[in-house]
C-alpha cells in the first residue's frame, strides 16, 4: 500500500491527486480508449483533444480499479470500463498473434504511472519482501510488469497487489530476486 506520505518520505514526491499518479506517462494502454475516458471529465473538459484528456484525468480522477479482466476508473460518478477483451481485439488486428490472453491488466497501468510511484512502491517491495530488485530501470519495469496482480487506489492510499511467484525462477526453483 502506498500513501501520499509514503511519496513524500521515500522520494520527496508532492501528490495532488492520489489516483492520478497512475496516469503520470502516456500509454499506448489507454491510448484507444480516451474516448471512454473523456467521459469522466466535467462537460466544460471535453472535445479538447487526447492529450489534453490524458493529462485531465490526472486530476479528475477519484478511484482506480484494475484486475485481470478490466480496469475501471471512477471520477463522481462516472465510471470508463476498459476489458481485456477489448484490448486484446484492439492488440490483434494489429499484431495478430494467439498469445493476447497473457496480458496483464494491472501491470501495464502500472507501468504508465508516474516514476515517483514506482520507485517508492520498488521500496516497498524491498522491504516487505526482501526482493533484491535492481536499480535499473528496465529491469524495474519488466518486474512491475509481472508481478502486479490488482490495483485499488482511491484518495487515501494505492494498494497494489504484487505476487513475487509470477517473476522468473532459477533452475532450484528459489527467485532470481532473492
Amino acid at each position: 500500500m502506498v500513501r501520499e506520505k509514503d511519496l513524500k518520505e521515500l522520494v520527496r514526491a508532492e501528490v495532488d491527486n492520489l489516483p492520478g499518479v497512475l496516469f503520470a506517462e502516456t500509454s499506448p494502454l489507454l491510448r484507444p480508449f480516451m474516448k471512454k475516458l473523456e467521459t469522466l471529465l466535467p462537460e466544460e473538459n471535453r472535445g479538447r483533444g487526447d492529450s489534453y484528456i490524458f493529462n485531465a484525468l490526472r486530476s479528475h480522477i477519484d478511484q482506480v480499479r484494475a484486475g485481470q479482466t478490466q480496469i475501471a476508473v471512477m471520477s463522481a460518478d462516472r465510471q470508463a470500463v476498459i476489458l481485456r477483451e477489448e484490448l486484446c481485439e484492439l492488440i490483434g488486428e494489429r499484431y495478430p498473434t494467439a498469445s493476447h490472453h497473457l496480458l496483464n491488466l494491472p501491470g501495464l497501468l502500472f507501468l504508465q504511472s508516474s516514476p515517483s510511484l514506482q520507485a517508492a512502491s520498488a521500496i516497498l517491495l524491498r522491504r516487505e519482501y526482501k526482493l533484491q530488485i535492481p536499480d535499473g530501470r528496465r529491469t524495474m519495469r519488466y518486474i512491475f510488469h509481472m508481478g502486479v496482480v490488482a490495483i485499488d487506489a482511491d484518495k487515501e492510499a494505492i494498494c497494489i497487489q504484487f505476487d513475487p511467484e509470477r517473476l522468473p525462477k532459477r533452475a532450484d526453483g528459489s527467485s532470481v530476486l532473492a
